[in-house]
């Protein structure tokens, strides 16, 4: 199929018992859009195609259309004129698609776009821009983006982005979800706090290298959900990294190959009283398949609140070091969501590797600890302490003897000098109480 449907398909389309409010042309070799006829469509799929060119108020006649998938196409900046979206024409000027609320221009031949592009669509929710190589967003696609007031979704994934312009989230007032995953980042994006009512925000598959110093969050006092997985280069998350992200919910750091610490101070942040801090209602934390070796008790207040807890796939320290994690979040994790006991596995000492975390759980299992020590340091403390007495007992005993013997030649004057006070006892005497 290279083209949409002919006037007599669509009048019997039109005049049919059926009102279809999902239409699917998707996966066809449809190069060329012209106007569509009066329809209430509300969702068109025009994805997987060979469209380049489309005619000006081509979707003017659908006057229910509220999603509008073109992606997948071959649409470039110059193809994409503001007039495509422009609706009917009224006394004076051409109204809106004024129902229009999601557009997805994904995976086209798109660099940049028109500044206007999306003036006839001044309700629109969700733009989807993933897949096209801007590689930088210039000065018009900005003001593009920006202009969009009502929008709550942007997705702007595999663009091959650096970095992202100081004035991009000044109009979106409302901006919710952000997804930038897939791109070139190696810290987190400018301006990020300009978007105050913030709730996801996407960020794997981005260079990002160590969350510490000034590469922390801001205040982003809405954000619920945050993704940073498939990350090369993060090693580290520094005290204070999340401490701005109080309502966070939902922490997906997964697959970070490097990904070996998280510092205790990473969520917490202070308050007016020095002995009080404040955490994240955490209730969702996804630390599975990293480098992390062992996990702070004090990172979290309310590790009880948390009821997706997933270690899996970690290189965790079996000792004493990590007796709590063994003892208690296992046991928590068995009882919440029991398959995700499998694969948290010990990997040091090597006497325990592949042992499970849970089997240490169990009281005939259980790691012997003293109270503030680990079972190593225990163990090597008792064991010098054992041989240094077995050394010292044959020592100091053989130092006697030879004293008494005179060998070492410490009490020769002495005996000389004091064998004339020395009389020997007579046995004949009486004795006398």
């Amino acid at each position: 199929m290279n083209q949409l449907f002919s006037d007599d398909e669509w009048n019997i389309l039109q005049n049919g018992d059926v009102t279809f409010d999902i239409i699917k042309f998707e996966h066809n070799n449809i190069t060329n859009l012209t106007s569509f006829p009066n329809y209430p469509v509300k969702n068109l799929y025009l994805g997987f195609n060979q469209i380049e060119t489309i005619a000006k108020s081509a979707f003017a006649n659908l006057t229910e259309l509220a999603k509008l998938d073109l992606s997948h196409n071959k649409l470039k900046l110059k193809t994409l004129d503001p007039d495509i979206f422009r609706g009917e024409y009224d006394v004076h000027d051409f109204l809106p698609l004024g129902k229009m609320i999601e557009l997805d221009l994904g995976y086209n031949d798109l660099h940049s776009l028109d500044s206007g592009a999306f003036e006839h669509l001044p309700h629109l929710e969700t733009l989807i821009l993933s897949g096209n190589t801007f590689q930088v967003v210039d000065h018009n696609a900005a003001v593009a983006i920006s202009g969009l007031l009502s929008l709550k979704t942007l997705d702007m994934s595999f663009m091959e982005l650096e970095e992202l312009p100081d004035y991009l989230f000044h109009g979106p007032r409302d901006l919710e979800t952000i997804i930038l995953t897939g791109n070139l980042f190696d810290e987190l994006p400018d301006d990020l706090n300009l978007a105050p009512n913030l709730r996801e925000l996407v960020l794997d598959e981005n260079p990002i290298g160590n969350l510490t110093g000034d590469n922390v969050f801001p205040t982003l006092p809405l954000l619920r959900y945050l993704s940073m997985s498939y990350m090369p280069d993060l090693e580290e998350i520094g005290a204070g990294a999340f401490a701005e992200l109080q309502n966070l919910t939902t922490l997906i750091l997964a697959s970070n190959p490097k990904l070996s610490r998280i510092d205790v101070r990473a969520f917490s942040k202070n308050t007016t009283n020095p002995e009080i801090l404040s955490y994240p209602p955490m209730e969702k934390l996804h630390i599975h398949n990293n480098n992390l070796t062992a996990l702070e008790h004090k990172l979290f207040e309310r590790w009880d609140k948390i009821t997706e807890l997933d270690l899996r796939y970690n290189y965790w320290t079996c000792d004493c070091s990590n007796r709590w994690l063994i003892e208690v979040l296992m046991v928590q994790i068995n009882n919440t969501t029991p398959l995700w006991t499998h694969d948290v596995n010990c990997y040091v000492p090597t006497a325990l590797r592949s042992v499970p975390l849970i089997q240490l759980a169990t009281e005939e299992n259980s790691l012997k600890c003293s109270v503030g020590g680990s079972s190593s340091n225990v163990g090597l403390f008792l064991i010098g302490l054992i041989v240094g007495i077995l050394l010292c007992v044959p020592i100091l005993l053989g130092s006697v003897a030879l004293w008494r013997r005179g060998c070492l030649g410490l009490n020769r004057n002495n005996y000389g000098a004091n064998r004339s006070l020395y009389n020997r006892a007579n046995f004949n005497d009486e004795l006398h109480i």
